[in-house]
């Protein structure tokens, strides 16, 4: 018999499967229960509403999107680790282009003239695991003696404000040196965070 955590477990695992390959279509209540192989009414007993499966699933895309490996290597200065950790929300040059439409999009539908309430918890839960981690990382530089010039929480916010820029910008400017500009103002908000 299937416990209880391995099904919430199974149903979360084919609804992130389903919103990485079907986009937030593929998150209905039915689109996932019928995948899952359980009911609806089963599916609501692990996730009440849309917006607490959204939530599940947007933190799971977000955490297996970004590794920890760079900022936990103590061989490496702490501004490369720093730096390298945090440069993973930026957009590679081969999906920029995609990977940026789908933020900007995901943004429009939760905010836009035809706003998503589900969406917009979808982009608020994303968000806030993004901060979530990105404070994690501070934390581990201060941890290991690393002097910042402010605390963790307000550099992970900060952060999270110059990357939505920074994201911005690179959606309105195709010019392939716009991410290497990109890259340098990471590199200057690195240099801020260290003191």
């Amino acid at each position: 018999m299937v416990g209880n955590a391995d099904k919430r477990q199974h149903i979360l695992d084919v609804a992130t499967r389903l919103a990485s390959t079907d986009g937030l279509r593929g998150l209905s209540v039915r689109s996932v229960a019928a995948e899952a192989g359980v009911g609806a009414t089963t599916l609501r007993t692990y996730f009440p509403s849309q917006a607490l499966l959204y939530r599940a699933v947007a933190e799971r895309l977000v955490s297996f999107a970004l590794s920890d490996d760079w900022i936990g290597d103590s061989s490496l200065d702490p501004g490369e680790r720093l730096y390298t950790s945090l440069r993973q929300f930026l957009p590679n040059s081969e999906n920029r282009q995609y990977a940026l439409t789908v933020w900007f999009e995901l943004i429009t539908l939760a905010v836009g003239p035809d706003a998503n309430t589900e969406v917009l918890e979808l982009v608020n839960s994303g968000q806030a695991e993004s901060v979530s981690i990105a404070t994690r990382w501070f934390k581990q530089l201060d941890d290991d003696g690393c002097a910042l010039r402010e605390s963790p929480e307000v550099l992970a916010d900060r952060f999270e404000t110059v990357v939505d820029g920074l994201q911005l910008n690179l959606l309105l400017d195709p010019d392939e040196a716009a991410l290497g500009r990109a890259e340098d103002t990471l590199r200057w908000f690195v240099k801020q965070a260290l003191a």
